[in-house]
C-alpha cells in the first residue's frame, strides 16, 4: 500500500469520529514509530483535556492502525531528487527540484529520503507550464518531456 492510498483509507476509516485528524495523526505516528511515538503525540495535542479521551483516541487509532496492511516504504518507480536533477540536466540540481516540492510537485519523504515519481512529476511540471504565461512555460515543458521520456524507457 503506497503513502497516498495509505493517506486515503485512513481518511475514509476516520472520517465518521469525533476528531478524525487527531486520529490520523495518531495512526501515522503508531505506523511510523510504534506506541510510544504515537503517546508523545498524543500529549502534544493540547486540545485533549481528560486520560479518559486520550486513551480513547489512542485505542481508536491503534484499530484503525491495525487493520491497515504495511506500507511500501517507496511507491515503484520514485527516485531519489538527486536522480530526479541528473535526469533533468544543467541547469537543474537537486536543490531546485527540491525547491518545487514547497509548490506542491508529487513527492514522499522528507529530508534525506525525499523521493519523486518521473511519471507524476513530468505531470506535474506540464500542468505548471500551462498555468504561466511567460518563458518559464518552455522550460516546464522541456522539464515534463525529459521526465516523460526517462520514466517510458523505465517501463520499457
Amino acid at each position: 500500500m503506497t503513502r497516498t492510498e495509505t493517506n486515503a483509507a485512513i481518511a475514509e476509516q476516520v472520517a465518521a469520529d469525533a476528531r478524525p485528524g487527531h486520529i490520523s495523526r495518531l495512526v501515522h505516528a503508531l505506523r511510523i514509530g510504534g506506541e510510544d511515538f504515537a503517546i508523545d503525540v498524543l500529549a502534544d495535542m493540547n486540545d485533549v483535556s481528560s486520560d479518559a479521551e486520550r486513551e480513547a483516541l489512542l485505542e481508536r487509532a491503534q484499530a484503525v492502525s491495525d487493520a491497515m496492511g504495511p506500507i511500501d516504504p517507496v511507491t515503484p518507480g520514485s527516485v531519489p531528487l538527486q536522480r530526479i536533477a541528473e535526469i533533468l540536466g544543467a541547469p537543474e540540481t537537486y536543490w531546485s527540484v527540491r525547491s518545487w516540492t514547497s509548490q506542491g510537485c508529487p513527492h514522499e519523504g522528507y529530508g534525506s529520503t525525499l523521493r519523486c515519481d518521473p511519471a507524476a512529476l513530468a505531470a506535474w511540471c506540464a500542468a505548471k507550464a500551462d498555468g504561466i504565461a511567460s518563458e518559464e512555460a518552455h522550460r516546464f515543458r522541456g522539464l515534463a518531456q525529459r521526465l516523460a521520456d526517462h520514466a517510458a524507457l523505465q517501463a520499457a
